[in-house]
């Protein structure tokens, strides 16, 4: 069952279902989708689990813990991560056999990045999406973002002119996490009702720290001073692991992505304009091409779902340090 993000509410209204896949490349989408049925589930009453699938992933893990599931017939929310998006062989087999014998009284959550179209029509997503209702995280169009941006604003009883709406747009570049962090700002530093276009341009330009969405820039470039600058500052800050993470983590991703487009014979000018790369960008993610091997990317991403595991205080470790670790290793040349 294909379900869209903005017709989750709705659906989770009415009750949750017993299995959920998400997938696609746009980190809100799929950060509020995770929200939002960990919310309900929650609510319900169900007991959560997280597994994180990388590496040789012992898949029997998961399936051991089914059955104790089902033995002691406690209701849990069970979360299946694989931010490579690839199973494997020995995970695609036990995909497909999970989708057929869900445990009981059991809501499962599996997490996939963006997922190239075999895949899709693989025996093991087949499955999952027979059994479960699956939710694609889309980027939205640069034309429809001033759309997107005003129906945030009126959810906080807030409205802009078109033009003001354009100009966040056109400021924003499609990035929806940046958006939504800037549509909560404008929450606390204006007031209710109709914004003018200065008052926009002016909330959102007068900052004097440095922003989550620093990091992309910082990693790609593979300035490590500036790294940990925005590090020490941001920890200082009292910023979020997990927020903070989702930069990190979407400057990876789309490395990975290109370099797959690029692996099946793409020419890179199609390759950015089909993920919205702009101008002024892609001299920048075009140096990080070159410089970042397809090991030290695989590692990086292996590296960011330990960071994720310890800002959930499921390994141990300072998830700080990690990030810093991260980026030194970015910074230098494969």
């Amino acid at each position: 069952m294909e379900l869209r993000p903005e017709d989750l509410g709705a659906h989770l209204a009415r009750g949750l279902a017993p299995l959920y896949v998400i997938w696609g490349d746009e980190p809100l989408a799929m950060l509020e989708a995770e929200d939002a049925i960990r919310a309900a589930a929650l609510k319900a009453g169900h007991e959560r689990t997280v597994f994180t699938v990388q590496g040789k992933f012992d898949w029997s893990v998961i399936f051991g813990q089914a059955d104790n599931f089902s033995l002691f017939a406690q209701k849990k929310l069970v979360e299946i991560r694989i931010p490579g998006g690839k199973p494997g062989v020995d995970g695609s087999a036990a995909l497909a056999r999970y989708a057929g014998k869900l445990p009981a009284d059991t809501v499962s959550v599996i997490s996939l990045p963006g997922l190239e179209w075999k895949q899709t029509r693989s025996k093991w997503f087949e499955a999952l999406s027979a059994k479960g209702a699956v939710i694609q995280s889309r980027e939205v169009p640069l034309e429809q973002m001033p759309a997107w941006i005003g129906r945030r604003l009126a959810a906080n009883n807030q409205q802009a002119s078109r033009e003001a709406l354009e100009f966040l747009a056109n400021r924003l570049e499609g990035n929806l996490l940046a958006a939504r962090q800037e549509i909560d700002k404008l929450s606390l530093l204006l007031p209710q009702g109709r914004l003018g276009l200065a008052d926009i341009e002016q909330a959102v330009t007068d900052v004097s720290r440095f922003e989550a969405a620093d990091m992309q820039d910082a990693i790609l470039s593979g300035d490590v001073g500036r790294c940990a600058r925005i590090l020490q500052i941001l920890k200082q800050e009292g910023e979020a692991v997990p927020r903070l993470m989702w930069q990190i983590g979407t400057a990876l991703r789309l490395l990975y992505k290109l370099k797959s487009a690029m692996r099946q014979g793409q020419p890179l000018a199609a390759v950015f304009k089909a993920n919205r790369i702009w101008d002024k960008r892609q001299s920048l993610v075009q140096a990080a091409l070159k410089r970042i091997s397809d090991e030290k990317l695989e590692a990086a991403l292996q590296a960011a779902s330990k960071i994720d595991r310890q800002a959930k205080g499921l390994d141990g470790g300072d998830p700080w340090d990690e990030m810093l670790r991260l980026c030194l290793n970015f910074g230098m040349k494969s």
